[in-house]
């Protein structure tokens, strides 16, 4: 399978984040989502358990929010009572309120964190330099803050099982907060010493060449033909 841009995906996005923030009806919003998700299947591997749980950490937030508009939707009053929660009138508005909301909610989260798990950081910035001139000093700038993040991670896990080690026991994580503000900065230094060691500028080459294709133009049209449609 030809490998496809990541540029595309970041587009992509977009247009299936789009009509689910314009659509004023739930299964419009759940078509944007099936519709991304198949796109993904196709052209990309996801990572299913993250997905699930993703899922499984929504239920409450997205339960908290459908019952809340469900009882205190402005106006709903104006409109046929369906049944009664607890002695709490269902308004037919506040329930079709509360539905889309809801739905567009678990849409827009789901949609970009699907795009999220489809999307190499790295490539994606490369990506963005070669094919829509981001300003080399910006690009590695981000390629250090994504790094940032994933150095952050190891050095915590090794400062906590030094300290384990050392103590034969767990260290609360809030007093790990100065050992890794120290790594931080010493990871700036270190990173803005090797962006500037680089010299860096537009004229620019790369060892790895991340262009836009007639295969990325299909598939960015045929996404944006199927939302339309």
């Amino acid at each position: 399978m030809r490998k496809t841009n990541d540029l595309l995906f970041l587009l992509s996005a977009f247009i299936f984040l789009i009509p689910v923030l314009l659509s004023s009806n739930a299964a419009l919003s759940l078509a944007s989502l099936i519709l991304s998700f198949i796109n993904l299947l196709i052209w990309r591997r996801i990572n299913i358990k993250h997905l699930l749980l993703l899922i499984a950490v929504l239920i409450i937030p997205l339960l908290s929010v459908f019952i809340t508009v469900l009882l205190y939707t402005k106006g709903a009053d104006t409109s046929p009572i369906i049944s009664y929660f607890l002695g709490f009138p269902i308004y037919k508005l506040a329930l079709d309120t509360a539905i889309l909301l809801t739905v567009r909610s678990f849409c827009l989260t789901v949609i970009s964190f699907i795009f999220l798990l489809a999307i190499n950081s790295d490539a994606l910035v490369f990506s963005l330099m070669q094919n829509l001139k981001l300003p080399v000093s910006i690009g590695y700038a981000l390629l250090s803050t994504f790094n940032a993040f994933i150095y952050m991670k190891e050095e915590f896990s090794r400062i906590r099982l030094a300290y384990r080690m050392r103590f034969q026991k767990q260290i609360f994580p809030l007093k790990l907060l100065i050992p890794i503000l120290v790594s931080a900065s010493r990871y700036a230094h270190y990173a803005g010493l090797s962006l500037e060691s680089k010299g860096l500028h537009n004229k620019k080459t790369y060892t790895e060449i991340h262009k836009w294709t007639k295969l990325d133009w299909l598939i960015l049209v045929v996404n944006i033909f199927q939302v339309v449609i």
